[in-house]
C-alpha cells in the first residue's frame, strides 16, 4: 500500500497539521454548556499503548467513558463497536464522519481493550534495511515520503450508553505507524531527517506519560490537601505526574509551497534531493497538556499546560528546548464546587467527579479520575 496524504490532516514527524477552518463568533450565538461540564456519558480519551507502532505491532486501544456518575465500564455502562473504513476511504475519518459508503465499513467487534494489529505491509514493498540505491529515481516519491512522514492508522469507535441520559456517538483514535529500523538504513539521503533516533543513531519509540495522581487543595495552589469539598467554595487541581516519563523528540519543519499532493504527477517530476530539501530536523520537548472534566461545578481553564518542564525537568538533562514564548503556563486549574442552587445544582449521588487527560504532544495519553464527596 502506498502512503497516502489525508487531505485535511498530514503527520510532520508525529504532529497532527490540521488544514481546517475556524469558526467565528457572534453575539447572537447560543450559550453553550462547557466541554469541561459531564452532562452524558462520553469519551474523554482513548489511550493507545504503545502510543506509536511499526508494521505488524500490536496496539491496545482502551476507551475513557465520562459519565455524571464516574467512569463507565463496557458491558456495564456501555457497550463498545470497533471499525474502520476501507483502506482508500481514509478521509471520511479525518472529516468526523464514518465512511462515504457506510455500508462499506469494516465492522472490527466490540469489548475493551480493543487490540488492532498493523498490517506488516502498510507501506508497501520498501526495501530492506542497507539494500536500497541512492539514484535520484529508484525510490517513489511516496514510499519516500511515507517513510519520512510516517502514517496515521485510523481506527473508530462507537460507543453506546442506556439510559435517559444515554449516548451514542462515534470517536476515532490515530495510531501513528513509523518503520521498525532507522531510516537512514533504508536510504542514507533520510538519516539527518529522521525524527525517531538520537545522536547515536539508536531508535527511540515514544511512550505513554506516566500522570501518578491530582492533588485537591483547599483555597490556593499550595493550600493543603483535602478529600471533601464544600458547596461554593473555591479549590485547586494539581496533577502530579512522573517526570522520568517526558521525553525530548525531533520534529519536522517542512516547506511545501508549491506542491500539489492531490496531483501525483507534481511529485514525480520533483527530485528526491530536492524533495529532502525543503524538510529541517528540529528539537521538540514533551511539554504536558492537560485537558479537565467535572461532573459538577466549574473548572475556570479546560486546558493547562506544564510548561515549567522546560527549565525543570529537560534544563538539567542539557536538552535545548524550543523558548517558551510569553509567561510559563502552569498545569493547575482553578475549580468551584457547586453551590446547590437551581442553575447550580449539587450532583445526585454526592459526589463531584473528575478526570484530567494528560497528552504528551505526540500521540502519548495518560488519565487519572478522582471522586470529591460534597459536604
Amino acid at each position: 500500500m502506498a502512503f497516502v496524504v489525508v487531505k485535511r490532516f498530514v503527520v510532520w514527524g508525529g504532529i497532527a497539521w490540521g488544514l481546517g477552518t475556524g469558526l467565528g463568533s457572534s453575539a447572537c450565538a447560543p450559550e453553550f454548556e462547557p466541554a469541561s461540564l459531564i452532562k452524558a456519558a462520553r469519551v474523554v480519551a482513548v489511550v493507545a499503548d504503545p502510543p506509536e507502532a511499526t508494521p505488524g505491532q500490536a496496539v491496545s486501544l482502551t476507551p475513557v467513558i465520562a459519565s455524571p456518575t464516574g467512569t463507565l465500564v463496557e458491558g456495564a455502562g456501555f457497550d463498545a463497536a470497533w471499525w474502520r473504513c476501507p483502506d482508500d476511504d481514509r478521509d471520511a475519518l479525518g472529516d468526523f464522519s464514518q465512511c462515504t459508503v457506510p455500508a462499506e465499513r469494516i465492522d472490527l467487534g466490540g469489548g475493551t481493550p480493543y487490540v488492532d494489529v498493523v498490517p506488516s505491509d502498510i507501506f508497501g514493498a520498501l526495501p530492506e534495511p542497507g539494500t536500497a540505491p541512492v539514484a535520484d529515481d529508484a525510490t517513489p516519491k511516496d514510499k519516500m515520503l511515507g517513510a519520512l512522514l510516517g502514517y496515521w492508522r485510523i481506527v473508530g469507535l462507537t460507543m453506546d450508553a442506556p439510559g435517559p441520559k444515554g449516548a451514542r456517538f462515534d470517536s476515532f483514535k490515530r495510531i501513528p505507524v513509523y518503520l521498525p529500523f532507522p531510516l537512514g538504513d533504508v536510504d542514507e539521503r533520510l538519516r539527518d531527517l529522521d525524527v525517531r533516533v538520537d545522536a547515536a543513531g539508536v531508535l527511540q519509540p515514544n511512550t505513554n506519560p506516566i500522570l501518578n495522581a491530582v492533588t485537591i487543595h483547599d483555597g490556593a495552589v499550595d493550600g493543603p490537601t483535602v478529600d471533601t469539598i464544600k458547596k461554593g467554595e473555591t479549590y485547586f487541581f494539581v496533577p502530579r505526574i512522573d517526570e522520568r516519563s517526558l521525553e525530548d523528540f525531533g520534529s519536522l519543519k517542512a516547506d511545501l509551497s508549491g506542491l500539489d499532493f492531490a496531483d501525483p504527477d507534481s511529485l514525480a517530476a520533483l527530485g528526491v534531493d530536492d524533495l529532502l530539501a525543503r524538510f529541517e530536523r528540529q528539537q521538540r520537548c514533551e511539554v504536558p497538556l492537560f485537558n479537565w472534566y467535572v461532573s459538577a461545578g466549574e473548572v475556570d481553564n479546560e486546558i493547562t499546560l506544564d510548561e515549567s518542564v522546560i527549565n525543570r525537568v529537560f534544563d538539567p538533562r542539557g536538552v535545548a528546548c524550543p523558548p517558551v514564548e510569553g509567561d510559563i503556563r502552569a498545569p493547575e486549574v482553578e475549580f468551584t464546587a457547586p453551590t446547590g442552587e437551581e442553575d447550580d445544582p449539587l450532583p445526585d449521588d454526592g459526589v463531584v467527579h473528575g478526570w484530567v487527560v494528560m497528552r504528551d504532544g505526540r500521540g502519548g495519553t495518560a488519565v487519572r479520575s478522582f471522586d470529591l464527596p460534597v459536604e
